[in-house]
């Protein structure tokens, strides 16, 4: 890294509570900043037993070849927890939620079951405002992929390879007042062709480990790969900000928030998955390094070639010795996280 590097020992906190977070008796109103999660998706069916234990009713819906019934239900569970989401988020603060719709056969009737669309109407009507959304296109996925009977009219399905990254924000733009706050959002910019590249409406990367170790009481995590977290976490939140995610699973949101020093709480209804987290949360400093020195490499060879086309960067940033294309974008700091996570 060139120039006077930016490191951060652990002082952030990352609790998680191993219960519902339909009560999030832990935070008081308006007390996070910034929300990044990925539910169970309604009517996958590796979460059916999940919504059950909350609702045994779904199961015989299910059974009873009512889809939407059960699809309903399993969003009235959810429905809880964006209401806490509200109480909890600060005004200005924002929501992102990364969602699929789901697939699926119910009664001989296929259908696609429009997750996204559930979601945007409760949050609308809890009085969260939706901004631009993202896809994010999983590519690893064939892209010969299709469902149904092949190459005959009338019989075959697009098959869905993306994923939405819904973005919702609590009353209007937040406002930074104090020098101190003002300072933190200026150390937290990102680089000019970062804010090109991540406020695109499509995002592009794989998916992530799916099999959890011996000790988790489930085989699969559906777990989103760090580099989500981190984006959203850098580009709606500052320094020092609370980053909730009220389903855990595997930790990857207290690793990006780690990574980039804000603080993060989480709740996860599966206690077999402490040890994962706890695992995650001690990866997350190796992690954050690499992907911060990444930031920097990145833009190092961006200033190269640039200069190297003879166009001009006529700003400096004197943190990490390097041009830069804007002025809002020389307070800009590095942090290389060190240390242990607590």
């Amino acid at each position: 890294m060139n120039g006077r590097q930016s490191l951060v020992v652990m002082a952030t906190k990352h609790p998680t509570y191993f219960v519902d977070a339909s009560k999030m008796v832990q935070l008081d109103n308006d007390e996070v900043n910034l929300v990044v999660t990925s539910p169970p998706y309604p009517m996958v069916e590796m979460w059916d037993a999940i919504f059950a234990k909350s609702d045994p009713e779904i199961t015989k819906l299910l059974a009873d070849g009512d889809g939407w019934g059960a699809f309903e239900r399993m969003h009235k569970i959810m429905d809880k927890i964006w209401a806490e989401c509200y109480r909890v988020t600060s005004v200005g603060g924002f929501v992102c939620i990364n969602i699929g719709d789901a697939t699926r056969t119910i009664g001989r009737e296929f259908a696609l079951y429009t997750n996204r669309a559930r979601i945007d109407t409760k949050m609308i009507e809890l009085g969260f405002t939706p901004l631009p959304s993202i896809i994010w296109q999983k590519v690893s996925n064939s892209a010969t992929a299709f469902m149904g009977s092949g190459m005959l009219p009338a019989g075959a399905y697009v098959a869905h390879g993306h994923e939405h990254i819904l973005i919702y924000r609590k009353g209007g733009k937040r406002q930074f007042k104090s020098a101190e706050e003002k300072q933190h959002r200026r150390e937290s910019a990102f680089f000019w062709e970062e804010r090109n590249f991540w406020f695109s409406d499509v995002w592009n990367f794989t998916g992530t480990r799916q099999k959890l170790d011996k000790s988790a009481e489930r085989e699969r995590s559906a777990a989103y790969p760090f580099e989500l977290p981190f984006r959203l976490i850098a580009m709606y939140s500052v320094k020092g900000d609370t980053v909730l995610d009220p389903f855990m699973g595997t930790g990857s949101t207290h690793a990006a928030a780690i990574a980039l020093g804000r603080n993060s709480v989480g709740y996860e209804i599966d206690p077999s998955l402490k040890r994962t987290i706890e695992d995650t949360k001690i990866n997350a400093v190796g992690w954050g390094r690499k992907r911060q020195q990444q930031r920097i490499d990145a833009h190092k060879e961006f200033v190269k070639n640039r200069e190297e086309n003879g166009k001009e960067l006529k700003h400096f940033n004197e943190n990490i010795n390097m041009k830069v294309m804007t002025s809002q974008e020389t307070s800009l700091e590095i942090d290389l996280p060190e240390g242990k996570w607590f």
